[in-house]
């Protein structure tokens, strides 16, 4: 506990909180937008199209807010390079999980912020469609999910090189194919890369008629499959990068 309490106080001046705040306001503006030409036939729908393109944002945003994150949870040890000062106090182990832990924190509370988001849209917009629970469930353990694994992808990369901005080419270059995956579902790269889960995990999908220009939402099932697939992942990338952290000399 008490080295994770010192792990707070490194990243208190960093102002990871703004980096949160940021991309929710990215996301605010986007959303608005989309919303800003719907008229009353959309908006009897709208808590599909928010459920629908919110994901395809998060495949943006969200990859390059836990590079960011990870970047800065190891910035101070890597600039100093602190590590053997740090090891002879802590356990290297320790070190590793604690960065892991407050980062997923902060995607924790960025995706209970990004829920609450998601009700004040249909409030301001006077969405009558009525927020389905299920759906929400499913959004909100997709993106959590997904952003977790990128955020431990992103700091044993980040605690790994000393250069910074290898991770986060790294992290932008997966975002591109995580978007990429959108666009061809016949594809099989969603499910083989950790940045095509938000498409994965989007339960909406859109069925639009090129003749009348009308758009129909429809659901699909939730792939439980494809995420216990994700899990295990992350259990083997955190249980790998840690041994790599471990045998990393300092």
């Amino acid at each position: 506990m008490k080295s994770f309490l010192t792990e707070i106080k490194k990243a208190k001046g960093k102002l990871l909180w703004s980096i949160l705040l940021g991309v929710l306001l990215l996301d605010f503006v986007w959303m608005c937008w989309i919303f800003s030409d719907a008229d009353e036939t959309a908006l009897t729908e709208g808590c599909y199209q928010l459920l629908m393109n919110l994901p395809m944002v998060n495949t943006i945003t969200m990859p390059i807010m836990a590079a960011v994150t990870a970047s800065q949870l190891c910035d101070m040890e890597n600039k100093g390079n602190t590590y053997k000062l740090l090891c002879t106090l802590q356990k290297k182990g320790g070190i590793f999980r604690n960065k892991f832990i407050l980062g997923s924190l902060y995607i924790l509370l960025f995706s209970l912020l990004q829920l609450g988001m998601i009700l004040l849209l249909t409030k301001m917009f006077r969405v009558s469609q009525e927020l389905p629970a299920d759906q929400i469930g499913y959004f909100f353990l997709s993106t959590f999910a997904t952003t977790i694994v990128l955020l431990l992808l992103q700091e044993i990369l980040s605690l790994m090189m000393d250069n910074q901005l290898y991770p986060l080419f790294i992290g932008l270059i997966g975002t591109f194919a995580g978007l990429f995956s959108w666009f061809f579902p016949n594809l099989p790269l969603r499910y083989i890369i950790p940045w095509g889960y938000y498409c994965v995990g989007c339960t909406i999908n859109m069925d639009y008629n090129e003749t009348t220009r009308v758009a129909r939402f429809f659901t699909v099932p939730f792939s439980y499959t494809a995420f216990a697939i994700l899990l295990l992942f992350a259990i083997l990338l955190y249980l790998y990068g840690k041994n790599l952290f471990l045998k990393k000399e300092v």
